[in-house]
């Protein structure tokens, strides 16, 4: 991935993740780099990835995760067996997936829901580890669901909504 310092322009111009649309264009670029990564594009090819379908999965999976929107149905964790099987992952794939994903959001999104995307990139790194590989975190790291349920997200959701309808 040829990462370029971001401008001013750059910067201000970001905005936080705030609909679908946001996060098929994170889905599509970090799948671009990711599909083109010395480390993890063999991972892909190896797996035969059905580009169309899977960008669409991860979209839904992700509106589920930061949006609250339902569609995704599937486990995150058990479809990635395969691809392990095939070529194994190891802590490096998940530290550079970890890695290409955060610099995807920051080249393009900031704010609250940016944040909380890459916290649950973080979490779903570590599950994923843990099942893929049978390695464990430190004994005293917290298990949190991977959804948003608390006050401060539930009322964000609403508010970006209350603010999309007054713009119309």
């Amino acid at each position: 991935m040829i990462v370029h310092p971001l401008t001013d322009a750059d910067l201000a111009s970001r905005t936080d993740i705030d609909d679908r649309a946001d996060i098929e264009r994170l889905v599509v670029a970090f799948y671009r780099y990711a599909a083109m990564d010395e480390l993890l594009g063999p991972v892909f090819v190896a797996a035969h990835v059905d580009w169309p379908g899977h960008i669409e999965t991860l979209t839904d999976f992700w509106a589920w995760q930061l949006l609250g929107q339902r569609g995704y149905e599937g486990n995150p964790l058990r479809a990635h067996e395969p691809a392990h099987e095939r070529t194994p992952f190891t802590d490096a794939h998940f530290e550079r997936w970890l890695d290409l994903f955060t610099t995807t959001i920051d080249e393009d999104f900031a704010g609250p829901i940016a944040e909380m995307a890459k916290g649950r990139a973080k979490k779903m790194a570590a599950a994923m580890c843990r099942l893929l590989t049978g390695q464990h975190g430190e004994p005293a790291e917290p298990t949190e669901p991977m959804w948003a349920t608390d006050a401060t997200s539930i009322q964000h959701r609403f508010a970006r909504s209350a603010d999309r309808g007054s713009e119309q």
